[in-house]
């Protein structure tokens, strides 16, 4: 006999709701590759089935009495398959949703009031490289005052010099250096942006498609496989993110 429990993804005691979510999940994935794959269409119709009897309370008391004296039938490799990726979808979702968590707090250290260090001393200024390829190397200068650690592109690091007065506004939350002033360099005491604060600057798309993804990754209703690639997707932009918040 057919285990219906298993062509819908649910388990023997799944409540009504839980087994209509499931169906209309597996109606509206299976309805678009019935049109082009036989074998689709005879899932759809095992899934109709399926729905027709659990989804019926006095059918399923009955099935379940049928399917109680049935003696256990190992799974199909489609249904392992099923199996293994709705349990990796679990932990999708909680990855998902710690990676939202962390652009939230990305978000609320952007838009919480800077902390103003004024007339910092530059206590060391070193170069170091900013870039993977030897071909192209690239460098920047380290610098550290009292308060703060930040790093300063090579074409602008003429404006910050060693026992030099600057100041510097820092996010709250993760100290990202977003602007600093040095009112006795050449170009005068207009504000530039260092290397780290470009997450909140010409970075700034990035967290925000990184929401976007974690998002879609935690929003209920949405197939397995869903769930498992956005976290996949955002792993790889969780990366880069943190490559241009921690290295540039």
């Amino acid at each position: 006999m057919q285990n219906y429990y298993r062509v819908l993804g649910v388990g023997l005691t799944a409540t009504a709701q839980e087994i209509e979510k499931a169906y209309l999940r597996q109606r509206t994935r299976l309805k678009r590759l019935a049109a082009a794959d036989r074998a689709m269409k005879a899932r759809l119709a095992e899934v109709e089935t399926g729905y027709d009897i659990l989804g019926n309370s006095r059918r399923r008391v009955a099935y379940d009495l049928l399917l109680a004296q049935e003696p256990p039938v190992p799974a199909s490799a489609a249904q392992r398959a099923d199996e293994r990726m709705a349990g990796w979808a679990v932990w999708a979702r909680r990855f998902n949703a710690a990676v939202l968590g962390c652009c939230l707090l990305l978000g609320l250290d952007w838009a919480l009031p800077l902390r103003h260090y004024r007339h910092e001393t530059v206590r060391s200024r070193f170069p170091v490289s900013v870039s993977a390829s030897l071909s192209s190397p690239q460098l920047a200068y380290r610098v550290h005052t009292e308060h703060t650690t930040f790093r300063l592109p090579s074409a602008i690091g003429y404006r910050v010099r060693e026992d030099q007065r600057i100041d510097v506004w820092q996010t709250p939350l993760l100290g990202v250096v977003s602007k600093v002033s040095a009112p006795d360099s050449p170009d005068g005491p207009a504000p530039f942006q260092p290397y780290g604060g470009t997450i909140y600057g010409t970075f700034f798309l990035l967290p925000l498609l990184l929401a976007a993804v974690a998002g879609v990754g935690v929003w209920p209703g949405h197939l397995a496989e869903t769930y498992v690639n956005t976290a996949a997707v955002g792993g790889l932009l969780a990366i880069l993110t943190l490559v241009v918040l921690l290295w540039f």
